[in-house]
């Protein structure tokens, strides 16, 4: 199943589309490729607040990049 994808459907108000039009006009894609980026990024975005809220929720001992550095004996 290479490149499998799914076809779905937005929509803008007519403002959004006309900046939409412009700004991907001006940056040479397409309006599927920005649109597709753009969700594929709040995806992983909303994944990694997830990830970090679930370890913050642990209440466990974090520890400093400083404090890992010297615990290794990384310091320069």
């Amino acid at each position: 199943m290479k490149n499998s994808v799914i076809a779905t459907s937005i929509r803008l108000p007519i403002g959004a589309d006309a900046i939409l039009e412009k700004l991907t006009h001006d940056l040479h894609i397409s309006k599927s490729k920005f649109i597709r980026d753009a969700i594929i990024e709040k995806i992983e975005n909303a994944l990694d607040i997830k990830a970090i809220n679930d370890v913050l929720a642990r209440n466990e001992k974090t520890y400093s990049m400083e404090e890992i550095k010297r615990e290794l004996d990384l310091e320069y």
